[in-house]
């Protein structure tokens, strides 16, 4: 269902920004040929606030077709895996917590690494496939929607958290303000709400157009964020930028008023000097976003025609360059993990391949989609000696 109000501020001033059209769901791999003739696309759409500035997808899709066979596992990536050992990490050091609980909790990515740290962890998602993986290596997790009945339930079977934390799914929510509501339900009055989300500041400076899939249905800034608390009784205290998903902010909030730490204060400081919540730069953005993809559409085609080009990474990210790019000339993209392996992209139907096949069939360029991991993939392919290409932050070809 539309909702014609701002998700943040409740303003009605929603203004478009960009409009990819018709496109497949980022996550919607088909398992086989027999399967392309089921397959949906939906609109992506997406706006901005003219009052405060939030960047959001206004027409959700229902969660249950997003999320229910997910086919992204944290524990299969390396950087992530690293990146939330450092999380828990510094929740531990920070806040001494004696429980935690994760929503969107994936495979236990986060759990794990605190549990070894003798943290009560347990973890909610609502991707059934994913929280029996989980489940698989004695974590505490329910599956389903993170709302104020769960967070009751969760509350009465294992009493009240000290910290609550939601790494890159906050924002993947139609109704912020009844995750906020789940939290006030299950957090202690003086336990901490802590939160990674892919930043605005970085969709801007970056031009990461890739990353406005349908689930991620909210792009939020420390001053849009700090709007939507204040209406559902929380203050942000603390914000840090980091280089998850190639930029996020890790912010921290209170249902008490504390004192502001000098990073968030640079933060704002920061969105202010670049206009990050004012409608007329994401107006911009929405001209510079068409530009790019008209760019790589047409110099990967050109190429497309007289060489072996294929992929490597089918993340979400692959799905919107693919299909905005129109990239059915691919051979084949490459991935390590077994959620995608052996099944076709979302749209154009390429063929998903595990790493060895690249060794056996070597092209004459490779498209890195997964592009926040380049240095990563190449280093681990240094073999190759063809060309790689890197679509962002700039067009490369090395």
């Amino acid at each position: 269902m539309s909702n014609k109000s701002c998700r943040g501020c409740g303003a009605d001033r929603l203004a478009l920004c960009v409009d990819l059209g018709e496109m497949p769901l980022a996550g919607g791999f088909l398992p086989n040929q027999a399967a392309i003739a089921n397959e949906q696309k939906y609109p992506l759409v997406v706006h901005v606030c003219e009052d405060c500035g939030l960047i959001q997808i206004v027409d959700p899709v229902d969660p249950d077709i997003l999320f229910q066979d997910y086919s992204f596992s944290s524990s299969t990536i390396g950087p992530l895996v690293a990146h939330f050992e450092q999380y828990a990490a510094w929740l531990h050091k920070r806040f001494t917590p004696r429980k935690v609980l994760e929503f969107g909790c994936n495979d236990g990515v986060l759990l794990a690494p605190l549990a070894k740290l003798g943290v009560n962890a347990v973890g909610i998602d609502i991707s059934s496939n994913i929280t029996e993986i989980a489940r698989g290596k004695g974590l505490s997790v329910v599956t389903g929607f993170f709302d104020r009945e769960s967070a009751k339930q969760i509350h009465s079977q294992y009493g009240g958290m000290d910290i609550v934390t939601g790494s890159n799914c906050f924002a993947h929510n139609a109704d912020p303000g009844a995750i906020l509501d789940a939290v006030r339900a299950v957090l202690n009055p003086k336990g901490h709400l802590c939160l990674e989300f892919m930043y605005a500041g970085d969709l801007l400076e970056q031009l990461q157009w890739d990353t406005l899939y349908h689930e991620h249905l909210t792009f939020y800034s420390l001053g849009t964020l700090s709007r939507l608390f204040g209406r559902h009784g929380f203050h942000v205290v603390h914000a840090e930028r980091i280089p998850m998903h190639g930029g996020s902010l890790r912010i921290v909030a209170a249902q008490m008023p504390a004192a502001e730490s000098e990073e968030l204060k640079a933060i704002r400081a920061y969105e202010e000097k670049i206009g990050l919540n004012r409608a007329e730069t994401w107006k911009d953005f929405g001209v510079n976003v068409q530009r790019k993809i008209d760019v790589v559409r047409e110099t990967l085609g050109a190429l497309g025609r007289n060489h072996r080009i294929w992929a490597y990474g089918a993340a979400g990210k692959a799905t919107l360059w693919v299909n905005a790019c129109k990239m059915d000339y691919l051979e084949a993209v490459v991935d390590a993990s077994p959620l995608r392996a052996n099944k076709l992209m979302p749209g154009t139907h390429t063929p998903i391949v595990f790493p060895d096949a690249l060794r056996q069939q070597p092209p004459d360029y490779i498209f890195v989609s997964a592009w926040n991991y380049a240095d990563v993939i190449r280093a681990k392919e240094k073999w190759f000696s063809g060309i790689w290409v890197t679509p962002l932050p700039e067009l490369k070809f090395v």
